[in-house]
């Protein structure tokens, strides 16, 4: 990780855990209709390279004394109020998180080192890029290093009992025209939706689609499909922006880590 990336680590420890979702995105990045995208030889949408999110850590303006402005960290709410209606026991569950957030009492495993999982990850708080393959498209947060999979080559998931739970998930998907459909399902139920620790179920299947609505930007638009934790499902937009002068760094988790103390202890503060 490069010295100022670092620097921005630690600011991001300061105004608060890095696992934060980062706000809507801005209208006028949501406006047109889709472009016609660069090809592959295969034909597809060429999205290889690059990508970091509107108001993200690497779009923090760094000035002349250093790195200026608020991570996406900064003065996060404790509760959802983009949600639907939550059922039991999950609503219990969530106000209890909620309550040990409020009381400080609520650690973050991010903080420890371990994956954000999905679809926490989307919101790539460094950046991700983008490997195409006809069989395969991976993409890789460099916050955690975490990666997942698409295969492209396969048309259902995994039977329940040959499933393996895992941080990603299993994620297939399919091309309708120049829109990446994929659909995940197999995360584990100990990682959390989102930064205020919201649960799921077993049942949880998370659907995206992406879609190039301009040069340069990508949006995907995420639907969380839940029937035991929400009354209906969560829809929402995230937006990447393609950043051709930027590589994907190395990430090293418990390297300059806040959260761990000088006998190694993980302390969460």
């Amino acid at each position: 990780m490069s010295a100022w990336r670092l620097g921005v680590l630690a600011l991001a420890f300061v105004t608060g855990p890095l696992a934060a979702q980062f706000p809507a995105p801005p209208p006028e990045q949501l406006k047109g209709t889709p472009v016609t995208p660069a090809r592959l030889p295969d034909g597809r949408p060429n999205w290889n390279g690059f990508w970091v999110t509107p108001n993200g850590l690497l779009e923090i303006y760094r000035g002349p004394s250093g790195i200026t402005g608020q991570g996406p960290g900064a003065n996060r709410p404790s509760r959802r109020q983009d949600i639907p209606a939550l059922k039991s026991p999950y609503k219990e569950r969530y106000e209890e998180a909620v309550a040990k957030a409020a009381a400080g009492e609520l650690p973050d495993p991010v903080a420890a080192c371990f994956p954000p999982g999905m679809p926490r990850m989307m919101g790539m708080v460094y950046g991700m890029e983008i490997l195409q393959t006809p069989k395969i498209i991976s993409i890789t947060s460099e916050w955690q290093a975490a990666t997942r999979r698409v295969w492209m080559d396969l048309e259902d998931h995994p039977q329940e009992d040959e499933l393996d739970l895992t941080y990603a998930g299993h994620s297939i998907g399919r091309w309708e025209g120049d829109t990446l459909v994929v659909e995940t399902v197999g995360i584990r139920d100990d990682v959390p939706l989102d930064f205020t620790h919201l649960p799921h179920s077993p049942k949880l299947k998370v659907t995206e689609r992406f879609t190039q609505i301009s040069p340069g930007v990508l949006v995907n638009d995420i639907t969380i499909d839940d029937p035991d934790l929400f009354e209906q499902a969560w829809k929402y937009k995230l937006v990447y922006l393609h950043k051709p002068n930027l590589r994907l760094m190395e990430y090293v988790c418990l390297e300059n880590n806040r959260n761990v103390d000088a006998d190694g202890r993980t302390t969460f503060e």
